[in-house]
Order: structure tokens, then C-alpha cells, then sequence
């Protein structure tokens, strides 16, 4: 089945659709996206954030680590229902009404990814972060055609990338961690978001 996405230009304004391989072919075209941060405390009350390893079947990213979801917004979609249908289909989550989510940040940028690949988004960051009672609750039920695992990890890890000797980083996912103004909208939404 052919899945389609929304190229946009530097206004984050529609300009057309294309198929998800032409999207990524050679230096991508620009197309919309989100990227989700789903944060829990753990029992000692360190904030975890939900890793995944993309499914070796991926376009871009195969085998990789990165952040909780990363999608292309489906044309007739907002940015909002992209999270929730993929959160869905790839990580098996169950979109609760009371997971308070935040757009933090929104990031117009190109990396390359395998030969031949690239991704080239004007992207939108969420966050949420779960109460211990929300945490319990969650279960992940990652599909096999998208995701090979997950993990949750340590917040404090993550930014310092010292878990990047051990594990492949997805390409975005490596240039997020070196993006000081997302990293810093993450990080104050996880102290004034949801103090």
C-alpha cells in the first residue's frame, strides 16, 4: 500500500503529496512531520525517556535507535492525529485523553540517512510526561514490521549521548541531541510543563 505525505515549504505550508520512498529518495524533499518524547519516573524518581529501535525494514533508520516516535503527517491529518494513529500502529499505545501533550519546538532540517536516503522535515516535537499512575497503566506492544525494541532510558543518559558507544543512533535522532533549542524546549517543558 502506497502512504503518502505532505511536502510543505519553509512556511510549513502544504504544497503537494508524494509517496513515503520519494520523500526520502536522495537529498528528501521537504515534507511534515512530528517527533514525540514520551517521559516517565521510574520508581527512584528519574525521568525516563521510551526508546525505540526501528524495524530492520525501514527506509531510513533501519536497526537504529531514536526517540520515541518519529512519523510523516498523512495528508488530511493534523499533527495530532499523526501522533495518536502512529503511536498506535507502530508502539501498540492506546492514546489516553488524560496524557497531557505539549508542542514544544518545531525544527526545518535535512540529514542524511542510508545511501540514497536522507530526511528532509519541518517537524513538530511533543511531549508528555506520565504520572506514576499513567506509567503503570501504559503497555508497549511494539509492531514487528516497525519496531524491533524499546527501552526506556535515563533523560540525564540520553542528552549525554554516553549510551551512543553501546547503540546505533538514528542519523535525526543524533542531531536532535546536538540541537541546544530542542534540547532546551524538551527541558523546559519537563520542569514548568508538568511541574
Amino acid at each position: 500500500m502506497m502512504r503518502l505525505v505532505n511536502l510543505v515549504n519553509e512556511k510549513d505550508e502544504i504544497i503537494g503529496q508524494t509517496d513515503l520512498l520519494d520523500a526520502h529518495r536522495g537529498e528528501g524533499k521537504k515534507h511534515q512531520a512530528i517527533s514525540w518524547f514520551l517521559f516517565r519516573k521510574n520508581e527512584a524518581g528519574v525521568l525516563e525517556l521510551l526508546l525505540q529501535q526501528r524495524s530492520d525494514r525501514k527506509i531510513v533508520g533501519a536497526t537504529a535507535w531514536a526517540n520515541t516516535l518519529c512519523a510523516n503527517v498523512a495528508p488530511g491529518e493534523t499533527h495530532q492525529m499523526c501522533l495518536q494513529r502512529r503511536s498506535k500502529e507502530e508502539l501498540g499505545l492506546i492514546w489516553q485523553e488524560d496524557w497531557q501533550t505539549r508542542e514544544v519546538a518545531v525544527l526545518d532540517y535535512q540529514v542524511a540517512c542510508e545511501a540514497g536516503f536522507s530526511e528532509n522535515e519541518l517537524d513538530h516535537f511533543f511531549v508528555t510526561v506520565l504520572n506514576s499512575q499513567q506509567a503503570a497503566a501504559v503497555r508497549v506492544l511494539p509492531n514487528p514490521e516497525e519496531v524491533m525494541g524499546f527501552q526506556w532510558m535515563s533523560w540525564e543518559l540520553v542528552q549525554s549521548k554516553k549510551f551512543a558507544d553501546t547503540i546505533v543512533i538514528a542519523p535525526w535522532f543524533n542531531l536532535f541531541l546536538d540541537k541546544p533549542q530542542v534540547v532546551a524546549a524538551i527541558n523546559q517543558e519537563l520542569v514548568y510543563g508538568h511541574s
